[in-house]
């Protein structure tokens, strides 16, 4: 009887092991799943309704749903869309789409333009000229390249940088929040 019972407890001792070897391995496996790229995006997507809820579009720009055009990265767009799909501007419902060269610009309210899409910038910029449109980029001189804001990394978080001339000239008020957070990093 003492060996089938420590047989049983040695299975029961393995079945347990076997359990929490198996619970850490996939533990592990899901960490390196969620990398910092995806934090970066997150971010960017938090900052990016921040962008749209805090700032004040012309009149002619406030009719229909709230556009925000996502071109370049799949992750900000999924975040954004995750979670504030269902949210509104004011009374405007957003509407956010994972556009592409081919997707018209025009009635955007925003547009994000990935580091990634980089080299389509000048289709994008002259499509949205004189516009009411904030573009948004993150990419080491894209300001001086037309976008309104840039996103950049300080310290390994995302921080923003903007252009407060050109948002004016194109009719978009940067609302006292973005403005502040902004001169707090510089």
């Amino acid at each position: 009887p003492a060996k089938i019972l420590f047989s049983y407890m040695a299975k029961w001792v393995l079945k347990i092991s076997m359990f929490l070897l198996g619970t850490f391995l996939s533990t592990l496996i899901f960490a390196q799943k969620i990398d910092e790229s995806d934090t970066h995006a997150m971010m960017e997507a938090n900052f990016l309704f921040q962008f749209a809820n805090n700032s004040n579009w012309p009149s002619n720009m406030k009719n229909g749903s709230f556009k925000i055009c996502i071109i370049g990265n799949h992750a900000v767009y999924e975040h954004l869309q995750l979670k504030y799909g269902h949210q509104s501007i004011g009374k405007q419902p957003i509407e956010i789409i994972e556009a592409n060269a081919q997707t018209k610009l025009d009635q955007a309210q925003l547009v994000f333009i990935d580091k990634s899409k980089k080299s389509d910038w000048s289709l994008y910029t002259k499509a949205l000229k004189n516009k009411s449109t904030l573009l948004v980029s993150n990419w080491e001189g894209a300001l001086n390249s037309g976008a309104h804001i840039n996103f950049k990394l300080i310290n390994g978080s995302v921080r923003y940088e903007m252009n407060e001339v050109a948002m004016n000239d194109d009719q978009i008020q940067a609302g006292v929040k973005i403005i502040q957070c902004y001169r707090d990093w510089e």
